[in-house]
């Protein structure tokens, strides 16, 4: 067959963002304005023009689809998830979608169409076209790299208290941890520091003023085996 007859599939990105917040880990959605699956909530996607990246449509379908601000784009984290290729994934024709996963560390506010929600609380059978399977598929990568990375971090300010760090893990992980072994464990194998205290003087209902601490790694690094 000749090359100019060969059909050409669509190239999408799909994004799932995520944040913690209120001890839950929540992802990013938009409702769809138009056919198919008009209203329904869906995650932030759009087709790959032909002068931008992957990664350049995924940060655009952010801005156009979930209004993430474009001055904001320095506190998002983004990484190359899985290609999605189902036959009929799409209704109106062959559509090819690279998956990203992302992680937002400071909530943007939902406007009308747009919204975070607990992934817990997320019907699977309630999201368009092959998205609850991208959604899983983020989750279970997430949480493998919590396990052997500090990719923890993309959820937190540069400096935190332990109770913040440990509430991330265990949104993710969807168990609860053991507060002193926790932090032991982190100190011992190096993959966060104590900063300082986050108030030198002693507060009005007395007390050891509770610590900050900060990764000591600010690229995602691997560490050498499964700590949590």
């Amino acid at each position: 067959m000749e090359p100019s007859r060969l059909e050409r599939p669509v190239i999408a990105v799909d994004v799932v963002a995520f944040m913690v917040e209120h001890a839950q880990l929540q992802v990013l959605l938009h409702q769809r304005q138009e056919d198919p699956f008009r209203g329904a909530w869906a995650l932030p996607g759009v087709a790959v023009r032909i002068d931008e990246t992957l990664q350049e449509a995924a940060r655009r379908a952010l801005a156009e689809k979930a209004r993430w601000p474009s001055a904001d784009q320095k506190q998002l984290y983004l990484d190359q998830l899985a290609t999605f290729d189902a036959l009929y994934r799409d209704p109106r024709g062959r559509t090819i979608s690279i998956a990203y996963l992302g992680i937002i560390a400071q909530r943007v506010e939902g406007t009308d169409g747009v919204a975070w929600r607990p992934v817990e609380e997320i019907d699977p059978g309630g999201l368009p076209f092959d998205h609850p399977a991208i959604l899983d598929t983020a989750v279970t990568r997430l949480r493998g790299k919590l396990r052997y990375t500090n990719i923890a971090q993309a959820f937190l300010a540069e400096t935190f208290r332990i109770e913040e760090l440990q509430e991330v893990y265990e949104a993710i992980l969807g168990y609860p941890l053991n507060r002193t072994n926790f932090r032991n464990k982190l100190l011992k194998i190096e993959l966060i520091e104590q900063v300082r205290i986050l108030n030198e003087a002693v507060g009005k209902h007395g007390g050891r003023p509770p610590h900050l601490y900060r990764f000591t790694h600010d690229l995602l690094e691997i560490v050498e085996r499964e700590f949590v």
